[in-house]
């Protein structure tokens, strides 16, 4: 039953680290008064100080109740490379969404902002996001859970496994803020569950046909920063790379959301089935 022990202690890391580290962002705005940026910092110095360290040791149980090290693990930083595999195909998806969404008609790019306007807050929300969601949850979730789930269950089990303590992590942390007071970070409703189960999927696919966290991580990354400086800046009040209109903007938003979500799904499987043929034919 180690592996059970493993995976509970693994999902527990995750819900708790996360909610110390938006914990940490309140407690720090109402004893100091930090600014937002600060509590950012706070947050994320938290939760990657609490799950990398954590995850790390954990995966050495995982290695030793499987018998297999392997040479290179799917978080070494000689796969690094594949970080910008998932930046790429995010922008290439969200672009193609934005293309598609503007020859129909309902969103149509306004204005494109200088970069002086919006660079600086992007490049502190990129690092923001890298410590405070990418890199935490692509290694706990798409690497150390979803691992022991397959030393157990077939691969299309522990995907599925693996997303739905996803959308359990999210929903465990929003209920014990509100337990507790504090007001949660998400609004859950059956949209959002939806979007965050399809999103660990794609996440989850994309570390299975290139055999890296880096793929998750590049691509977790840069959807979050395409949604808030590209497709919603509005709902987190800051600077927009671009400003967009038309006839159904909020229609050509949610195409360009699908896009890449479910278009990360369809990319992953195709070249996950491509990969199988050829071997199965050689």
């Amino acid at each position: 039953m180690k592996w059970i022990k493993l995976l509970l202690i693994g999902w527990l890391t995750l819900v708790v680290s996360l909610f110390l580290a938006s914990l940490s962002g309140d407690i720090s705005a109402q004893l100091f008064g930090s600014s937002r940026d600060f509590q950012n910092f706070i947050k994320g110095l938290v939760m990657s100080g609490l799950v990398v360290p954590i995850v790390l040791y954990l995966y050495q149980h995982v290695y030793r109740m499987t018998g297999n090290k392997p040479s290179t693990p799917v978080y070494s930083w000689k796969r690094l490379y594949h970080f910008f595999t998932g930046v790429f195909l995010a922008i290439a998806l969200a672009s193609l969404g934005i293309i598609i969404a503007g020859y129909q008609g309902w969103l149509i790019i306004e204005d494109w902002h200088a970069p002086n306007q919006w660079y600086g807050p992007l490049l502190i929300n990129i690092i923001f996001a890298f410590f405070y969601e990418a890199l935490p949850e692509e290694l706990g979730l798409r690497g150390l859970l979803y691992d022991v789930l397959r030393f157990r269950f077939a691969t299309w089990l522990s995907v599925l496994l693996q997303t739905l303590l996803f959308v359990l992590v999210t929903i465990a942390v929003a209920l014990i803020q509100a337990l507790v007071g504090l007001t949660p970070g998400v609004s859950i409703n059956i949209g959002y569950i939806i979007l965050i189960l399809c999103f660990g999927l794609c996440l989850q696919l994309l570390r299975l046909w290139t055999g890296s966290l880096w793929t998750s991580i590049g691509f977790h990354l840069a959807y979050l920063e395409i949604m808030r400086f590209a497709i919603s800046p509005h709902q987190y009040g800051v600077s927009p790379i671009i400003t967009y209109d038309g006839s159904m903007p909020e229609l050509g938003a949610l195409i360009c959301v699908i896009m890449m979500v479910i278009g990360g799904i369809i990319v992953s499987l195709v070249i996950l089935g491509a990969k199988r043929f050829i071997r199965k034919s050689t």
